[in-house]
C-alpha cells in the first residue's frame, strides 16, 4: 500500500500536479481547502474545491478528503468564525461544502494501520469528552460525531486559556502540535497539518506535521510503512524521514 499525503491546499492547485506525477494506491488530503493566504481570490478557491470534489467522485476509493477548521466555520450549523473568514463568499463556500457533505465526500478521520490522519490530531481528552468507548474504531466514531454532533469540533477554550488553540481540550480540527504531543491518544503515528512549518517535521516519532505545501512543497508519502517526503517542485525526488 502506498499512500501520498497533501497537507493544507487554502486553494491552491498544485494538488494536480502532484496526483499526476505519483502513482499510490490512497491519497488524503488533511484538509482547509479555503481562506487563502497566498492571495487567491474566493472564485478560484471555490473553483478549486469543485475539482477536487470531482476527483473525488471519480475516485472514491482512492481519495480522502479531510476536512479543516477553514472549512468548518462555513457550515451552517456552525456559528463562529475563524482568521481567514471570507464574509463574501461564505454562502457560496457553504453551499458547495454541503453538497460534497451530502455526498459523502467529506469525512473528519481516517485510519490505515497505525497510522491516523486527521487536520490537527486527536487527544485523550477530546476523545473522553465524546464519551467514546473502547473497541469502537474511532475513526468510525469521529465521523459519526461529525455528522450528528458537528458542534463537538468547535473551538473550545481551555485552561490554557490559549486563543491559537493549543490546549488538550481542542478538537481534531484544533488542537496544537505542543497539546497534541502532551495528551495524543495512544496506539497511533498521528499525521497533521493545521500548523504550518518550514518542512515535514516529526515529533517523538509519533505526530508528523505536514503543513508544507506553501513552505517547503512537500508532501507525505507512506509505504511498507516506510515515511519519506517528496518536493513537487524541486528536482530532488525523495528525503527520507523515518
Amino acid at each position: 500500500m502506498k499512500i501520498i499525503v497533501l497537507g493544507d491546499t487554502h486553494g491552491r492547485d498544485n494538488w494536480k500536479k502532484i496526483v499526476a506525477e505519483n502513482t499510490f494506491d490512497k491519497v488524503v488530503f488533511i484538509g482547509d481547502y479555503f481562506d487563502s493566504h497566498d492571495g487567491i481570490s474566493a472564485k478560484d478557491q471555490i473553483s478549486n474545491f469543485e475539482d477536487l470534489m470531482d476527483y473525488k467522485k471519480a475516485n472514491m476509493d482512492k481519495v480522502v478528503l479531510l476536512i479543516g477548521n477553514h472549512d468548518f466555520h462555513y457550515l451552517s450549523a456552525i456559528h463562529e468564525q475563524y482568521s481567514g473568514f471570507q464574509r463574501w463568499s461564505a454562502f457560496d463556500i457553504r453551499i458547495l461544502l454541503e453538497e460534497a457533505l451530502r455526498e459523502d465526500l467529506l469525512q473528519m478521520c481516517f485510519i490505515d494501520g497505525d497510522y491516523i490522519f486527521t487536520h490537527a490530531g486527536v487527544t485523550k481528552t477530546w476523545l473522553a469528552s465524546t464519551q467514546y468507548k473502547d473497541g469502537v474504531p474511532i475513526d468510525e466514531h469521529i465521523n459519526t460525531i461529525f455528522k450528528e454532533r458537528p458542534q463537538m469540533f468547535e473551538f473550545n477554550m481551555g485552561t490554557n486559556y490559549s486563543q491559537y488553540g493549543d490546549d488538550v481540550c481542542q478538537s481534531p480540527i484544533w488542537v496544537r502540535p505542543y497539546s497534541l504531543t502532551e495528551d495524543g491518544i495512544d496506539g497511533f503515528a498521528q499525521i497533521v497539518g493545521h500548523t504550518t512549518v518550514d518542512t515535514i517535521t516529526i515529533i517523538q516519532n509519533k505526530i508528523i506535521l505536514i503543513d508544507t505545501l506553501g513552505t517547503s512543497g512537500e508532501f507525505l508519502i507512506i509505504q511498507n510503512d516506510k515515511i519519506a517526503g517528496r518536493y513537487y517542485n524541486r528536482a530532488e525526488s525523495f528525503k527520507k524521514l523515518m
